[in-house]
């Protein structure tokens, strides 16, 4: 639904609230022929009060403060009237023009005064009162207003949109003509605007395709697009070569580029022999590399330096704690258990059913009569949810952790965290970036365990940090591997076992049912090709046969796990088809083409460091505003207010992708796989998405499917140079 927009061409009168960082203004606006001011709001740079401005954009009704206009795109215009003149001469743009002066000026060459001043300025020494040092300034200010009207207009016509151009000039100035002039692709230093923008007006300003700046920003780019596929690095000959096919830029013009930028540390690389002994050159953005760096150094810092507490006779006290809680650890559990009080770093990792949380709440109960200051920590709010719900122990999410505010993490090296023993779960999710900003804030002195499944699928972010942690040698690992009785008896343990190791799930559970229809059991395979059917499936089962059958809530307690965003199974078409049939009457709002319900189930898209909220919360609606577009969304601990575009940072989440359930677990997941997933269907995402049921898991679609995600164990495989920097580091495997 297109938006309606207004103009308004009026003056600021006062400015009531604004934020220099972001632009946002509130303040009261006379419109021409008016006398009463409106209300107004929006992204507006460089005004004044006083101000004649043109406004676009549309009304609102707020529920506090009533009808406002909220401003969408703002051009500063010359006022027409002789009271309008006086105003803006007399404003804040002007300094040192009063109001008697500029009544003076206005009241000497009336309703031609700007064409005065713009053709004739020496006209003005004949105004009483307005000396050479008044007039100097009057003319230096009216020189940069001009200059912001050509600015601006001259930002729209390559093809910027208003949004950009206010941020642009608000950095740039009356330089930003001749800077984007000389190089267009510095815009991609505007937050927003990436290389494809900076592209597109590069060719409106008749750049060639093998430009040295289209070049330099290319190369940029195409490292930013491998990071979104989870690399933090990537192999030079292949950079150059995806570069040159997609980009259409000579070969010859990216060494010369790709030289210079390594020159000028724009870029970072690393001689590296892959496991197969031949040598290749990996190429990084700085950040990658500082961080992957400073994870390697910290990782030694923290192993190599001594505890506060140190532990003797671990035989006694694990004896001891077993007793108290009266278990008898298995071997690997045990070495679990002595490793975490010999070593001050412990990676600990197994599939499910092979006791990870009984090892987490073992030690809980062991190390905390000697440490009381433990933090449990995990990447999503869900995940760490499930820790407080299974170990008892109060868990936080590393953001949370680390303090995170809308300038950063307040906890650092500087400022480091103060307990003394750190368990973080779900450590596959903990992409490099954020690994990074983790150990800076940890000190040297404490312990820290990490907790995973390495068989899941590795962080959405770049990097594969528990892999190659693991892989590494330098830091102690124990692997449990033993499924205990009570999940062995599951054939979603047993079938993500399989998976694990490349065997196809068992499926006679299926065939089981036909034969004893009272008999409910916890995986199912249903067999169906057709993307539409597979659809009305999913539908059924979502709605009726596991509701009925399993007395589960369709909202709650059931999750549908698609590997794509797109297509007909696919979480988009999912998403809308499963809000139609579940919640399809109530009040809600239409954004994007996109409908959004009170009770909605729904998912955070990113990190909003102002409200609290990260990539991967879910929520549910529980208020909105059609009229003033705000939407209400409960998630764990608060309750998060979304108004207009703030809306795109939600989805539905009736149906999510695999990618995006790391770390949760629901009563019962249902998972579309067919052909038409091809590029997805790998064994580490069937694994995950098996491991995220609970009480129940559905597959529907073709054995080919299943084959193909169980026998493709290598497309997945990730650039990153944490093995390489542990390695130099450490010299040799510790461990």
């Amino acid at each position: 639904m297109a938006e309606d927009f207004v103009s308004l061409v009026g003056t600021l009168e006062k400015i009531l609230y604004t934020n220099p960082e972001n632009g946002f203004l509130i303040g009261t606006f006379l419109t021409e022929n008016s006398i009463r001011p409106i209300t107004v709001k929006g992204i507006v740079f460089n005004t004044h009060e006083h101000e004649t401005l043109r406004l676009k954009g549309s009304w609102e009704n707020h529920k506090i403060y009533g009808r406002q206009f909220s401003i969408r795109e703002f051009m500063p215009v010359e006022p027409t009237s002789e009271e309008g003149m006086v105003r803006y001469l007399s404003s804040e743009v002007f300094k040192g023009i009063g109001k008697k002066t500029a009544e003076r000026i206005v009241k000497k060459f009336g309703k031609d005064t700007f064409k005065i001043i713009d053709i004739s300025p020496k006209l003005l020494s004949k105004v009483k009162g307005v000396g050479r040092k008044q007039q100097k300034s009057l003319l230096e200010a009216w020189d940069d207003q001009r200059g912001l009207r050509d600015v601006m207009t001259f930002l729209r016509g390559v093809g910027i949109s208003h949004a950009y151009a206010q941020r642009i000039f608000a950095k740039n100035g009356l330089n930003s003509i001749p800077l984007i002039k000389a190089n267009p692709y510095q815009l991609t230093d505007i937050p927003g605007i990436g290389f494809l923008t900076a592209d597109g007006i590069a060719r409106n300003l008749g750049f060639d395709n093998n430009s040295p700046h289209r070049a330099d920003a290319g190369l940029l780019y195409m490292l930013e697009q491998q990071a979104l596929n989870g690399h933090t690095c990537f192999p030079r000959r292949d950079l150059l070569e995806k570069t040159v096919q997609e980009l259409n830029i000579d070969s010859s013009m990216l060494e010369s580029s790709i030289r210079q930028l390594l020159e000028d540390r724009l870029l970072n690389s690393e001689k590296i022999e892959d496991a197969s002994g031949i040598e290749q050159e990996l190429v990084y953005r700085p950040r990658f590399y500082k961080a992957e760096r400073r994870v390697a150094e910290n990782i030694f810092r923290i192993l190599n330096s001594e505890a506060y507490t140190v532990y003797e006779g671990e035989s006694y006290l694990i004896e001891e704690q077993e007793r108290k809680v009266g278990l008898k650890l298995d071997p690997a559990q045990r070495e679990a258990v002595e490793a975490a009080l010999q070593h001050k770093v412990l990676i600990i990792t197994g599939g499910p059913g092979t006791g990870k949380t009984t090892i987490v709440r073992f030690i809980l109960g062991l190390m905390r009569t000697r440490i009381p200051a433990i933090a449990l920590a995990a990447p999503t709010g869900r995940a760490a949810k499930r820790i407080t719900e299974t170990t008892g122990a109060a868990a936080s999410t590393i953001h949370r952790l680390l303090e995170a505010s809308n300038i950063g993490f307040q906890r650092d090296r500087e400022n480091p965290l103060e307990q003394e023993l750190l368990i973080l779960d779900e450590t596959s999710m903990i992409d490099t970036l954020l690994m990074d900003s983790l150990l800076e804030a940890v000190p040297s002195a404490s312990r820290l365990i990490l907790v995973g499944d390495v068989d899941q699928l590795p962080s959405v972010g770049a990097g594969a940090v528990l892999s190659d942690l693991i892989e590494s040698g330098s830091i102690p690992v124990v692997r449990l591997d033993h499924i205990f009785r009570q999940a062995a008896d599951s054939f979603i343990t047993v079938n993500a076992h399989k998976v694990r190791r490349g065997e196809m799930p068992d499926f006679s559970s299926s065939n089981r049912q036909t034969e004893d229809d009272n008999q409910l059991l916890d995986f199912y395979f249903i067999k169906e090709s057709n993307p539409e059917k597979i659809v009305e499936k999913i539908l059924l089962m979502s709605t009726e046969r596991i509701p009925q059958r399993f007395e589960l809530d369709p909202m709650m307690d059931i999750q549908v796990l698609t590997p794509m965003h797109r297509g007909v199974t696919g979480a988009i078409n999912l998403n809308r088809k499963l809000q139609d049939v579940i919640n399809p009457d109530a009040k809600g709002l239409e954004h994007r083409e996109q409908w959004f319900r009170i009770g909605d189930k729904v998912m955070q898209q990113q990190n909003d460091y102002e409200k609290l909220v990260f990539n991967g919360d879910l929520g549910r609606i529980v208020n909105c505003d059609p009229k003033t577009k705000e939407l209400h969304v409960q998630f764990d601990q608060q309750i998060v207010h979304y108004q207009g575009k703030e809306i795109d940072q939600l989805s539905l989440a009736y149906a999510i992708t695999v990618h995006k359930s790391q770390g949760s677990e629901y009563s019962a997941v249902i998972v579309p796989l067919t052909t038409h997933h091809y590029m997805m269907l790998q064994r580490n995402l069937l694994y995950t998405a098996i491991t995220r049921g609970k009480q129940l898991v559905v597959l529907i679609g073709t054995d080919a499917a299943i084959k193909k995600a169980v026998e493709n164990e290598g497309s997945t495989r990730r650039f990153t140079g944490l093995l390489h920097q542990l390695s130099e580091l450490g010299a040799a495997p510790l461990f």
